[in-house]
């Protein structure tokens, strides 16, 4: 199943992929991220391996990850892998003019069980998984345009409420 959301954020793209790069960051704008770890880190980002755990409906899940794609300010690209699925996920970043692009990515290929019911409720699956994609895209466009300069870049922590459907 691939899935892709673009939205555009008045950032620049350095200060976008501050908020991409680093799991101790994203995890504030992620909705369902709930911890990170690094295992082995690279010089380049290719390579660096880690583990997130995901949170949903009050269910949690392990995902493992690998960094494939990384161009400072431009792309960012992972994989990840849990019992239940496989997601590769890449970050596009285009500067046009006064606002940045970007655009998400993902694959996702599910296992075992899910892989059967996904033929008979895979629309549904779509749907939320997108659904979950924009949330995300549209809190970390708060942060970024409210947090324009990488202030927290001091290693200062935030907490982040959002209610994305506020008016």
């Amino acid at each position: 199943m691939k899935l892709s959301h673009t939205i555009d954020i008045f950032a620049t793209p350095a200060q976008v992929f501050f908020w991409l790069e680093d799991p101790d960051r994203a995890v504030q704008w992620m909705t369902s991220v709930t911890q990170t770890e690094i295992f082995h880190r690279t010089s380049n980002r290719i390579g660096t391996t880690f583990r997130e755990t995901v949170t949903e409906n009050g269910r949690s899940t392990e995902l493992r990850g690998v960094i494939t794609d990384f161009s400072q300010n431009k792309r960012l690209g992972f994989f990840l892998e849990g019992d239940f699925n496989t997601v590769q996920v890449e970050f596009v970043l285009q500067q046009m003019g006064t606002f940045t692009r970007l655009t998400q990515t993902a694959a996702v290929h599910f296992k075992g069980f899910l892989r059967l019911i996904s033929l008979f409720w895979g629309p549904r699956f779509k749907r939320s998984i997108l659904s979950q994609m924009q949330e995300e895209l549209e809190a970390l466009k708060l942060v970024c345009e409210q947090v324009k300069n990488g202030e927290l870049n001091n290693g200062e922590t935030m907490t982040l409420t959002f209610d994305v459907n506020a008016s």
